[in-house]
C-alpha cells in the first residue's frame, strides 16, 4: 500500500469489504470479528459452508520481508488450526521459518516482532465496524497501556529496568569489595602482633 496515500475499498452489502480486514487481523493475531459466545474468531470467520480457511500475509518491516500463514479446518465437532512465520532470506531467495513449537510462542514472537498487539492496534490505527467508540469506552488505565503501547514506552520501561538490574549488580560488587577491603585493613592492622608472634616462636627455638 507504499504507492496510495488514501485507500478506498467499496461495495454492496455482503461483497467481502470487511472480509479483507478480517482476514488481515486474523493472520496476524488469530482475531477479528467474532459471535458473542465464541472465545476465538476461528469458526466465526470461517464461510458457511466450508471447513477450512487459510489467510498468508506478508508485510516489510525494517528492511526485511515476513510472511505469516494461518490456517484453520474443522471436522466433525473437532478443529485444528496452524500457524508459521517465516522471514524472507534476500541471499537464497527463501522463506526461513521462525515458527516456534507451540502457536502461542509463534504468536509471541509475531507480536514482539511487530510491537504491537491486537488490542492495541484496534484502539489506534483500526476501528472496527460497529465499534467506533472502543477506546473511549475503556477505563483509564487501559487507556493508559493502550497509549504506552502506541507511544513504545514500554521500551522504556525494559531498559529502566535493566538499568536497574545493572545497579543491584554493581552495589553487590562493590559491597563485595569492600568488605575485602574490611578484611585487609583489619589484617594490616594486626601486622605488628603477628610479628611479634613470629619473634617469640624464633627464640623459644
Amino acid at each position: 500500500f507504499t504507492q496510495f496515500h488514501i485507500a478506498c475499498l467499496s461495495g454492496n452489502n455482503g461483497q467481502g469489504k470487511s472480509a479483507l480486514l478480517d482476514a488481515l487481523t486474523w493472520a496476524v493475531w488469530g482475531e477479528g470479528r467474532k459471535a458473542s459466545q465464541e472465545k476465538k474468531a476461528d469458526s466465526s470467520l470461517l464461510r458457511i459452508g466450508q471447513k477450512d480457511m487459510q489467510v498468508e500475509f506478508v508485510f516489510d518491516l525494517e528492511g526485511d520481508r515476513y510472511r505469516i500463514i494461518r490456517n484453520y479446518s474443522i471436522a466433525q465437532k473437532s478443529s485444528r488450526s496452524g500457524l508459521e512465520f517465516q522471514v524472507f532470506n534476500q541471499e537464497d531467495s527463501e522463506y526461513i521459518s521462525l515458527t516456534c513449537p507451540t502457536t502461542r510462542e509463534t504468536q509471541e514472537k509475531i507480536t514482539k516482532t511487530l510491537r504491537i498487539d491486537y488490542k492495541t492496534f484496534i484502539n489506534s490505527a483500526f476501528i472496527l465496524q460497529g465499534r467506533i467508540d472502543e477506546f473511549s469506552r475503556k477505563s483509564a488505565r487501559e487507556r493508559k497501556e493502550i497509549l504506552s503501547e502506541i507511544l513504545g514506552l514500554s521500551r522504556y520501561d525494559e531498559l529502566a529496568n535493566l538499568a536497574k538490574s545493572h545497579l543491584r549488580e554493581i552495589n553487590n560488587i562493590i559491597t563485595t569489595k569492600e568488605s575485602r577491603l574490611e578484611y585487609i585493613y583489619q589484617e594490616t592492622a594486626n601486622l605488628d602482633f603477628y610479628k611479634e608472634k613470629i619473634e617469640e616462636l624464633s627464640e623459644s627455638c
